[in-house]
């Protein structure tokens, strides 16, 4: 081949060719908004930052966690969500292919004289033009893929954010219930001191004294098994926050607060999850990207028309002239394909639709569990709690003036004890209650409560 053939042909591949590169950080950087958003989050992993991610949450352990620097540790340290983040690399690999041209063909084909004559020699180069009208839809689809993986582990972050917080007020609930146990133990000790020196005083009996000694070891034996509820529920959170360390050493910064009168309204609920929820848009997307999907195929029905130049060169002369090679859709017009995308198409309608209802029930469901778990709270807090407090107070100021007897201050005091820890059940069931709206709804609790957008 001459100077100047190789210089044609090379002209020619440097034209028809091209490069591309895969950088999926700026799609990272739009899975950490979407978290933002849907968590208050600052920042999750990403991939290249594990040293980055390692000292943030070594920083994070080194005080008392909050309630929200345990979400920002389970978002820095989630190996689950580690490992659905580089899928969005993946999809945005298949995105840069789906934007290339492929390879163009090259042929040649030498024919040597057998009779004498001079050496013939063919070639061509061929690109398949198809393609250029596949290309954008091919795009379009691939990209709304990109869309749709984002939009999937954002997902799966809200949902390891809400197991978290449930995991940090669980555990937080274990601690209140501890200290419960051990007021409830001093109260049983109190009420034992009290019968004992009614005993010395000869207005009750040794059995009264056993009543209350018994009442007194049960209430150990509460805190001693409210304890262990405490490392098994921090064993919990550690795996909630994908720690290795002894759960033991996490220290909880927040207190299980009294519920705030804080009133929500359900249709802005529903409102705020059908614009936030991300599995909702994700399944939208997936929609619109099996649309593509479907259009693309069906444009498949012609899948080869490749164009070129062709040369021949035979003893000194050079002949070339242009070149097409069509696939003619006879026996395969990608019916199969076709109908393949039409079923995926439907599916997606389908699970749309699941979604919106799957939505729908969870933001009911989760209203009305806080509602009625802060009235019922509230209704210990204001009403319940304090007459029984009453009781036991007026009770024991009787017994020791000897007016009423031993029973009726033993009955006051475990109906006293039994309040505390079913007022505590009830803050944990409030506390627990508003991870859930903010998984139902895809929104911070925070702005829940607040003027909605």
């Amino acid at each position: 081949m001459s100077t100047a053939q190789r210089a044609l042909t090379g002209g020619l591949v440097l034209l028809l060719g091209g490069c591309a590169t895969v950088n999926p950080m700026p799609d990272y950087g739009r899975a950490q908004d979407e978290v933002r958003v849907g968590t208050g989050a600052r920042a999750i992993y990403q991939p290249g930052d594990e040293e980055l991610a390692r000292e943030r949450v070594a920083q994070l352990l080194e005080r008392g966690l909050t309630s929200e620097e345990a979400v920002q540790v389970a978002l820095l340290n989630d190996r689950g969500l580690q490992e659905l983040l580089f899928e969005i690399g993946v999809r945005r690999a298949d995105a840069v292919q789906a934007d290339l041209l492929s390879n163009p063909s090259l042929q040649a084909f030498v024919r040597l004289p057998i009779d004498g004559g001079s050496t013939t020699t063919e070639g061509g180069l061929l690109q398949n033009l198809v393609e250029l009208w596949h290309l954008p839809i091919a795009k379009q689809a691939a990209e709304r893929r990109v869309e749709r993986t984002i939009l999937d582990v954002a997902h799966r972050a809200v949902g390891i954010a809400a197991q978290a917080k449930a995991a940090y007020f669980s555990a937080l609930a274990a601690s209140s219930a501890f200290t419960v146990a051990e007021a409830n133990r001093q109260t049983a000790q109190d009420f034992l001191e009290l019968t004992i020196e009614r005993q010395d005083a000869g207005a009750v009996t040794q059995v009264d004294v056993n009543a209350a000694r018994s009442a007194f070891l049960e209430q150990r034996v509460l805190v001693r098994t409210a304890k262990f509820a405490v490392l098994d529920a921090k064993r919990r959170l550690a795996l909630a926050l994908g720690l290795a360390a002894p759960p033991e050493g996490i220290a909880l910064a927040d207190v299980l607060a009294e519920p705030a009168e804080q009133a929500l309204d359900l249709q802005q609920l529903h409102t705020a999850a059908q614009q936030y929820r991300l599995d909702l848009r994700a399944a939208k997307n997936n929609v619109e990207a099996t649309a593509h999907a479907l259009a693309l195929e069906r444009r498949r029905i012609w899948q080869s028309a490749r164009s070129g130049l062709a040369y021949e060169v035979e003893g000194s002369d050079l002949a070339i002239g242009p070149a097409i090679n069509l696939a003619v859709p006879i026996f395969d017009q990608n019916q199969a394909q076709i109908a393949k995308a039409e079923y995926r198409h439907a599916q997606a309608l389908r699970r749309l639709e699941g979604v919106s209802v799957r939505i729908a029930q969870q933001v009911r469901g989760a209203y009305e569990r806080y509602t009625m778990a802060q009235d019922t709270a509230g209704l210990y807090r204001t009403e319940i709690l304090p007459l029984r407090e009453e009781g036991l107070d007026l009770a024991r100021e009787s017994f020791a003036a000897g007016k009423t007897g031993f029973l009726s201050v033993l009955e006051a005091q475990n109906r006293l004890l039994a309040t505390r820890r079913e007022y505590l059940d009830r803050l944990e069931t409030v506390a627990l209650a508003i991870p859930e709206l903010e998984a139902s709804c895809g929104r911070p609790f925070g702005v829940l409560v607040g003027p909605q957008e």
